[in-house]
Order: structure tokens, then sequence, then C-alpha cells
């Protein structure tokens, strides 16, 4: 069933699911976090330790999960926007590890006002927010995540895998998903990673139900003349160990 045999099956069949658990796993961390429920912005995450535990677990593996579907969406595309997919696929890859062990800091704001008075715990993160972090691991994680996201769905559409829904939809998603948290919007705050869900869902599974064939594109015919110096080179090589 999980085509452990098969490298093929196996990968096309992890990466499918993938897609369909990444953005999930953002949904309902989503519908977790204390804060998009309205608890208290500066101490939201200590009032509700079990919660914001459960929910940066989620959005860790939101973000760990979208790599191997990444992965597969840059495999598939060959020809037309190969080399927007390279590109962009590295950069999303790069930016998704970054973006996940960002989560490990609601432990710490957990922790920290719990312990310590407000405006000292307060004191203590913004301290933490060092230049070599501010510019090495979180802008990488959260541009490098979303844009990179944008344009391995556009390059995956460019090369007719998906209609032009699926780049269009995934900027939706992500601007109605962040707008909503920002603005303390539940509703919005949910129905963002519900559209991701949703696109991301639709290629996730036409990825899971397509053959090892279509997974695996035929190699383009190797010209004429390229086959014969090849031989050639075959050739040569055999007489010269013979001789040795």
């Amino acid at each position: 069933m999980l085509g452990l045999t098969s490298p093929d099956t196996f990968r096309r069949r992890a990466a499918g699911v993938s897609l369909v658990l990444a953005p999930l796993c953002l949904l309902l961390g989503m519908i977790v976090d204390p804060l998009t429920a309205g608890a208290d912005e500066t101490l939201g995450y200590a009032q509700n330790p079990v919660a914001t535990g459960i929910s940066a677990t989620l959005l860790h593996y939101a973000w760990v999960l979208w790599v191997p579907g990444v992965i597969g969406l840059v495999h598939l595309v060959r020809g037309k926007g190969v080399v927007l997919a390279n590109v962009a696929g590295a950069v999303t890859v790069l930016g998704l590890i970054n973006f996940s062990s960002l989560m490990i800091a609601d432990f710490f704001d957990i922790v920290l006002y719990r312990r310590l008075p407000e405006e000292q715990a307060t004191t203590i993160l913004q301290e933490a927010a060092q230049p070599a972090m501010v510019i090495a691991w979180q802008v990488p994680g959260m541009i490098g995540s979303l844009s990179g996201l944008i344009a391995v769905a556009v390059a995956y559409a460019r090369a007719g895998h998906a209609g032009w829904w699926f780049p269009a939809g995934v900027p939706v998603g992500m601007v109605v998903w962040i707008a909503g948290t920002r603005a303390g919007i539940p509703l919005l705050a949910y129905t963002g990673p519900a559209i991701l869900l949703l696109v991301f869902g639709i290629v996730g599974t036409a990825m899971i139900r397509m053959t090892d064939e279509q997974w695996r594109p035929a190699r383009p015919p190797v010209p004429a003349g390229d086959r014969s110096v090849s031989g050639r080179t075959r050739g040569q090589l055999s007489m010269e160990d013979m001789s040795g």
C-alpha cells in the first residue's frame, strides 16, 4: 500500500500526502492558537501553555511537511518553467526549514512570562531578536517560504500540470491568512489556511492518483549523432580495458 519497495510510487505518494497534510496542519494550528481565539496578545501563550504547545507543533510540521511536497512539484516540472521551478524550489525549501525553526520561540515565550515579570520577559524577547537571527533566520524563513510557494505554483501551472487557479489560490490564501492573523479576525485567520488546503489538496490528491509513468516522464530521444559518439566512446573504452 505504501509502495516502500518502489522508489517512484513511495516518493510520489509521500509528496502528494505532504501537500495535503501541510496546509491541514497550518489550519489546525491556527484554530488551536490562543491568540487567534482572542487571548491576550502578551500573556496569551503563558496563560495557555498546552494549547500553545499544540499549536506551535502543528505549525512547525506544517512548514516541514511542505518540503517534500515542494520537491515533488519541482520534480514534475520539465521543459516550460524548469528554471523558475529549480530556483524557486531551492529558495522555498531553505525558507521552509528556517520558518519551521522559528516556532520554538513560542515555548520560550511560555516560560519567560510564567517565571518573570511581564516587563522583564518582554525585554529579553526583544533583545533576543539579534540582527543575525532576523537577517539569517526570520527574513529568509518568511519571504523564502511564502514567495517561494507562490513561484513554485506558477512554475507547476506553466508546465501544464495544474490550471492557473493553483498559483492564483496560493497568494490569496496567504494574504487572507496573514491579514486575518494581524487584524485579530479569527474567520479570516482560518479561511486563509482553508484556501491553501483546498488548492494544495487538489494538487496533492492528483499527484497521489497519477501513475508512476506520469511521475517519471520519459527522457527525450538521443539524437543519432550523440548515439554514435557515445557508441564509439564506449568501444574505445572497451578496447583500452582489453589491451590493459
